[in-house]
């Protein structure tokens, strides 16, 4: 389809999104089985390239970064689906680091509309998540991708992405609490809706340091569907750590790397970069081509909006979207190592069904300052001023203003910040989203 004028293909585009169904269908038990109807009337485009399933709570969006750079290194043709989106919803749908165009989106979705029909569903009976997730495996399979990372949406036994075929491999990042109103309300539950992704003719491959609930969980379900299970224990030593990246050495039964250099920071994404070379290890036992040269140079290639991320360096600000107990822990761990010589001014947004008090008991100590921002999500938003209040009961000398926007949040941060100041953007992916539609970080 040849598509001349851009701004008619936009219109065309906005519309298509507007109509989508926006529900949240995750909890719904008939919804995989559904879509493995769809994707075997599609004639399984899934199985077309090798899938790299991911799951998990935290650390599948650098995970799955980090594989399709060295993926991609290696020259491979590399698709990525991850959610949610920070920038733009099409960012969930990446080819070799390409957003879908809007053109390609209309095309998958119209190549898949009449399916849809012919097995008697309207399009509306398929939610937006549904559908990215479907248009991205027929737009993977017409760009003849060699690999695909499909990382789950939310849990894994209802995710739409469960609908694939067995994957060449099943990762599993570091399972904690969140979203327990559909996942259940112990580590137990959490990562038995996880499991669930496991299916036989997979490998999968987890962190040595997985909780043990959780890893129990996930070694019944291998041993269930008769795959391997990897999780090797790692020795992991930071070298030189800053803002900008980190070089690490590690060590296993598996892997000996030494001088690996990561252009992300943060101590968490050492757990997440032992769980990718476990899995670069599994590849090439399966006889995929990996090169060392391909890992050092796709680990030096990484592209990770709002991880620890430098947005600007005079002054220094940094947006991460720890938005749960585990990511507010990783991000905090990582900023005292990092800001010895900082008073920081943070400016945090939450959506009020996260676990807010475990959060601000740890980001409180390491805050000069707090001010306090509400999330664009009218539905799941915690209001800026609640938020302040909340502060206020944990820490009554701190001081804390709740601002009526982020361009308000972020004037008022720049102009009173000291000498030795840096700001820390946190919380909800809309918080990020708003400071990244500003620019940045522009008054």
């Amino acid at each position: 389809m040849i598509i001349m004028n851009q701004e008619p293909v936009h219109n065309m585009y906005q519309q298509l999104v507007d109509q989508f169904n926006q529900a949240r269908l995750v909890g719904d038990n008939n919804r995989v089985p559904l879509l493995r109807k769809v994707v075997a009337a599609l004639d399984h485009p899934d199985q077309h390239y090798h899938v790299i399933h991911i799951a998990g709570t935290n650390g599948k969006g650098s995970t799955g970064a980090m594989l399709s750079a060295i993926l991609e290194a290696q020259g491979y043709r590399v698709g990525r689906f991850n959610s949610p989106a920070i920038l733009n919803d099409r960012e969930q749908i990446q080819f070799n680091h390409q957003w879908i165009s809007e053109a390609d989106f209309i095309d998958s979705y119209n190549e898949i509309k009449p399916v849809i029909k012919r097995l008697g569903l309207t399009t509306t009976a398929i939610s937006i998540f549904e559908w990215q997730f479907l248009i991205s495996l027929i737009w993977y399979r017409n760009q003849r991708a060699d690999y695909v990372i499909l990382e789950a949406g939310l849990g894994g036994l209802t995710d739409a992405t469960n609908a694939i075929s067995a994957p060449q491999l099943t990762v599993f990042t570091k399972i904690a609490m969140d979203h327990m109103q559909i996942l259940g309300d112990t580590l137990t539950k959490i990562a038995t809706q996880k499991s669930k992704i496991i299916k036989p003719g997979t490998a999968v491959v987890t962190l040595y340091d997985q909780s043990p609930e959780a890893l129990n969980v996930l070694q019944k379900e291998a041993q269930k569907q008769a795959v391997s299970l990897t999780d090797p224990k790692t020795a992991a030593t930071i070298v030189t750590r800053s803002f900008t990246g980190m070089t690490v050495n590690l060590h296993s039964a598996l892997f000996d790397w030494s001088g690996l250099q990561l252009n992300v920071a943060g101590d968490f994404q050492v757990q997440n970069l032992t769980l990718v070379l476990s899995a670069v290890a599994v590849l090439k036992t399966q006889r995929v081509r990996l090169t060392d040269e391909a890992v050092r140079a796709g680990l030096q290639q990484i592209q990770l909006p709002c991880r620890l991320t430098v947005v600007s360096q005079q002054p220094l600000i940094v947006v991460d979207v720890a938005h749960n107990p585990d990511g507010m822990m990783a991000l905090t761990t990582s900023l005292k190592q990092l800001i010895t010589q900082y008073a920081i001014t943070w400016v945090v947004g939450f959506l009020a069904d996260k676990a807010v008090t475990p959060m601000l008991q740890l980001l409180l100590p390491m805050a000069d300052r707090v001010l306090t921002v509400t999330p664009d999500n009218p539905k799941r938003a915690l209001a800026g001023r609640e938020l302040a209040r909340q502060i206020q009961a944990i820490a009554p000398t701190m001081p804390v203003q709740a601002m009526t926007s982020m361009p308000q949040a972020m004037k008022t941060a720049r102009q009173t910040l000291p000498e030795n100041g840096m700001i820390v953007v946190a919380g909800s992916f809309y918080v990020a989203r708003e400071l990244a539609a500003m620019g940045g970080t522009h008054d």
